[in-house]
């Protein structure tokens, strides 16, 4: 009888895993190709794709839509480095002022005011460990994998979706990740599930908490 408790247990968990995952449809994806050229609004003469609308979608919740803010890692006076966030309180009022993203010489840039350098166009990468390979900018040196983002296209039963998606290594679903600080306040910061990023601690595929997306431009 206890060994049926535990079955029956191990595939409850397995069951609510699968359907957190599949949360996000099941796509073929397309790789775009390199450079600006493969991001929508794409300028021949300039070599120049935007301005960009880059945004979270297919994560099933409310902040579908919303569009990403910076989340320096110090809080005065901007920062050096830091993530590209979803602030589910500010994305919801008037007076967010989106940030400015392009691409230009072959990378996705956000306009960042970086602190002592200025106000500037940052490049955006995803990096880290292979667990926590984060959306973000200015990163430090830190162990491989350092990717750089490309586009990719979405086909979902035959049908082509419109926009581009943001990934690396053919691969474009994101871990969102919670965080509520004090001095920050909230918001999610997202992983790249690419090769070796699972939980180091579970083994699971998700972090406790954690849920699926994408990242779509516009």
């Amino acid at each position: 009888m206890e060994k049926l408790r535990t079955l029956l247990s191990k595939t409850l968990v397995a069951l609510s895993l699968a359907s957190l995952i599949s949360a996000v449809p099941n796509v073929t994806v397309v790789p775009l190709g390199s450079g600006c050229a493969s991001y929508p609004g794409y300028d021949d003469a300039s070599g120049i794709a935007g301005p960009l609308r880059v945004t979270v979608d297919s994560t099933g919740k409310e902040f579908d839509g919303f569009q990403f803010g910076p989340q320096f890692s110090t809080a005065v006076g901007g920062g050096a480095w830091g993530f590209m966030v979803i602030r589910p309180v500010a994305n919801g009022t008037a007076e967010l002022e989106p940030t400015p993203m392009q691409c230009a010489n072959d990378t996705l840039q956000a306009y960042l005011d970086m602190g002592f350098v200025g106000v500037r166009w940052q490049n955006l990468i995803a990096a880290g460990t292979p667990a926590e390979s984060v959306f973000g900018f200015g990163l430090p040196d830190l162990p491989d994998p350092n990717y750089h983002l490309e586009t990719y296209q979405h086909v979902i039963d035959g049908e082509v979706q419109p926009g581009a998606y943001l990934g690396a290594v053919n691969v474009t679903t994101w871990g969102f990740n919670y965080q509520n600080f004090t001095e920050t306040g909230e918001y999610y910061f997202l992983r790249l599930l690419g090769p070796n990023s699972n939980n180091l601690a579970t083994g699971e595929p998700l972090n406790p908490g954690e849920f699926t997306g994408y990242i779509k431009v516009t």
